[in-house]
């Protein structure tokens, strides 16, 4: 037996473990690759992944779930504004009523030739529905003898009066509002100022026109 093989079985007896195909003399030993996983990968990498895949579940979560309470509270609102205005036109076609009561029995008081009671009758039903619309904040729109106003009044025609320029003459048609809001304008005629006296029989040459005629 040469003394390289008695080497070797000393050493393996020993414990000591050889490379395959290395020098027991430790010259041109060769190392076998070792495989070494990257720790970041395996400590830190894998979790953080699992960790950002549960977050963006639980935001998908919340975010169907805000969705829903949003859809529902849209349904309870449409719902609720519905049966507030049903409730408010309710009310005031039940205050309409008298105001129909006053009118039958104005038209059955003019059936019977009844002056007195249709008269008294027509300005009870209209004073019973001007209480109402007070009742509700509506107002009438000043107009005689204010000033034009374009937000409120609607200027049917202008005529030369002894009222300044802009100053409201004549109410046509009466107009109303509520706070702010204008239900109708009111329709006025408006003064152009005073009527120009020269206008009339003035000659443009000088002097006065004689109103029997110049060919006299």
């Amino acid at each position: 037996m040469s003394t390289d093989k008695r080497r070797t079985r000393i050493n393996l007896a020993d414990g000591q473990d050889w490379a395959e195909g290395a020098d027991p003399d430790g010259h041109g030993a060769s190392e076998a690759p070792v495989d070494q996983e990257d720790p970041a990968s395996t400590v830190t990498g894998r979790p953080l992944a699992d960790e950002a895949a549960r977050r963006c579940e639980e935001l998908s979560d919340q975010l169907l779930r805000q969705r829903a309470e949003f859809d529902n509270f849209r349904r309870r609102a449409t719902k609720e504004l519905i049966e507030a205005r049903a409730r408010a036109q309710a009310d005031l076609l039940s205050q309409l009523l008298p105001v129909l009561d006053n009118l039958e029995r104005a038209l059955d008081a003019a059936e019977q030739h009844d002056e007195g009671k249709v008269l008294g009758g027509v300005r009870l039903t209209k004073n019973l529905f001007v209480d109402l619309l007070r009742g509700v904040g509506v107002e009438e729109i000043e107009s005689v003898g204010t000033h034009f106003d374009p937000q409120v009044h609607d200027a049917v025609l202008t005529q030369p009066s002894d009222q300044e320029e802009g100053v409201i003459t004549a109410l046509l048609e009466r107009g109303y509002r509520q706070g702010d809001r204008v239900l109708r304008p009111a329709r006025v005629a408006v003064s152009s100022g005073p009527a120009d006296s020269d206008a009339h029989g003035a000659d443009p040459r000088g002097g006065t026109t004689d109103p029997r005629g110049a060919g006299e």
